[in-house]
């Protein structure tokens, strides 16, 4: 399940996931974050990643379709979660010029939402 956020602030999409990640739920998500993108230019990203049980394939593949093709339209991305395998992720995305990801654990998670906000 993904849920949304509301930081208080126009320019940062924020959301909770829980559970198991399809495209049904990928895709309403991915339009919501392009029409904001459309509308306040760069973006950033602040994620919590709860008990999360895994992607269905054709939801890995729309994700990653929609990553190559907003690459440079985001500036920071704060992922906060316990699994250890996201560190390689946030490794990997932070090769992408002009991005900044930090990973947080759930006991940084205000720390987070600070850092993504400024």
């Amino acid at each position: 399940m993904i849920q949304p956020i509301d930081l208080q602030d126009d320019r940062v999409f924020a959301f909770r996931v829980n559970g198991k990640i399809t495209t049904d739920e990928l895709k309403p998500m991915a339009d919501k974050l392009t029409a904001r993108i459309r509308q306040y230019g760069k973006m950033r990203v602040y994620a919590e990643y709860v008990g999360v049980e895994g992607i269905s394939p054709r939801a890995v593949w729309e994700d990653l379709k929609f990553d190559f093709a907003h690459l440079t339209d985001f500036d920071k991305a704060a992922l906060v979660t316990d699994k250890q395998w996201m560190n390689l992720s946030a490794g990997l995305v932070n090769l992408v010029p002009g991005l900044e990801v930090k990973l947080f654990s759930f006991d940084e998670q205000e720390q987070a939402r600070q850092w993504i906000l400024h």
